[in-house]
């Protein structure tokens, strides 16, 4: 479980609305909720004790009571009954944190509870449906609040007692505070890199999509520029794609791009570019490297993709298949759309010239 979703004392902060449908986001939250749920029943055991130890025993009992609603939740959300589950949490930190208001007076900050909803309920919802359980939730705090000013403490603590019991709920409310915003913080980071690698990869293959390999090839190319070093572009298709589809079907098709990107990436170094260029086309951009150099690693390449057969289920023959290869030279920052043609033409040059094989640009 995420340290940061840990509950304060005897308090979990379920979402107001839970998770739909059968994602796997939507598992992993039951599954933390359930966790939530365990931790909070055993800290409750602890508060027993505390309560005692205070001589609030109505509060020892309200936790006792605690932990068997938290049991119950369990069992449910086990039953995959989660809305019951969910409901019975609400309804479980509602009535502690009345009761302890109540019992232990206003001071006692039980109330703190209440207001780190807040932030839950927010993420949670979209903001039509989080604004009635912010303001339903903020009626609540106030009508307690007020009915606490009314009937006073009905169950005051001894001594130091009510000041302990505060301290130890400031502190937790503190810790829950910065352990949620640093959980907060931690699912952005997750989202938004989710979101770069939709941007920037295929979603088949795992490598630079066309356009993100455009912007770190003009990079490349400005520092290559620089350095006076040479660039090479190496261009290859799958030979006869369509046929693999056609006989095998198209997730065989999908498994055979998978596995040319996997061998053309072990391949090249690691400081080289590779992109799926559309559809069965592959283009690695090489710095640092001659057209001979280019020549060398495209022809290995090569090698390695005839050499490798698919394996399919039992009793089908494996799928082997072949690249065609074009290899141009960029002449500068500004040559790379125009590289990027000449490769495609060398291409060509090797589809029509029998296949399987590979062409530089210069030699056209």
């Amino acid at each position: 479980m995420n340290s940061a979703a840990q509950p304060p004392a005897d308090k979990p902060l379920p979402r107001p609305v839970s998770p739909r449908g059968s994602s796997l986001a939507g598992k992993a939250y039951w599954a933390m909720v359930q966790r939530l749920v365990l931790t909070a029943a055993g800290i409750d055991v602890g508060y027993i004790a505390l309560f005692f130890w205070l001589g609030s025993i109505p509060l020892a009992l309200v936790n006792l009571g605690s932990i068997a609603l938290y049991l119950c939740s369990y069992a449910l959300i086990q039953r995959r009954k989660n809305a019951w589950g969910l409901t019975l949490i609400w309804l479980e930190v509602a009535a502690h944190t009345a009761l302890g208001s109540l019992l232990l007076g206003w001071d006692s900050g039980f109330h703190y509870y209440l207001l780190l909803f807040v932030p839950a309920i927010v993420v949670a919802n979209a903001g039509r449906y989080a604004a009635p359980f912010v303001v339903a939730l903020l009626v609540y705090y106030l009508g307690l609040q007020a009915i606490c000013a009314r009937v006073g403490p009905l169950d005051p603590l001894a001594g130091n007692g009510l000041q302990i019991v505060n301290w130890i709920h400031i502190c937790i409310a503190f810790a829950l505070s910065a352990a949620l915003a640093g959980h907060y913080r931690r699912t952005i980071l997750i989202a938004e890199g989710r979101l770069l690698k939709q941007a920037t990869l295929d979603g088949l293959t795992g490598l630079f999509n066309r356009s993100h390999f455009q912007t770190q090839a003009r990079h490349a190319l400005a520092a290559c520029e620089r350095a006076r070093e040479p660039v090479a572009l190496v261009l290859c298709d799958v030979d006869h794609f369509k046929q693999v589809n056609d006989t095998h079907g198209h997730a065989v098709g999908d498994q055979v791009l998978q596995a040319v990107a996997q061998i053309m990436s072990r391949n090249l170094r690691s400081g080289d570019l590779l992109a799926r260029w559309g559809g069965e086309e592959f283009l690695a951009m090489m710095p640092r490297t001659s057209p001979a150099a280019a020549l060398e690693a495209a022809e290995r390449i090569r090698q390695a993709v005839e050499a490798f057969t698919l394996e399919l289920s039992e009793g089908q023959p494996g799928v082997r298949v072949t690249l065609s290869f074009g290899v141009s030279s960029v002449r500068g920052p500004n040559d790379l759309q125009a590289a990027t043609a000449r490769a495609d033409q060398a291409l060509y040059a090797s589809k029509n010239g029998g296949r399987n094989r590979v062409t530089l640009a210069d030699n056209l």
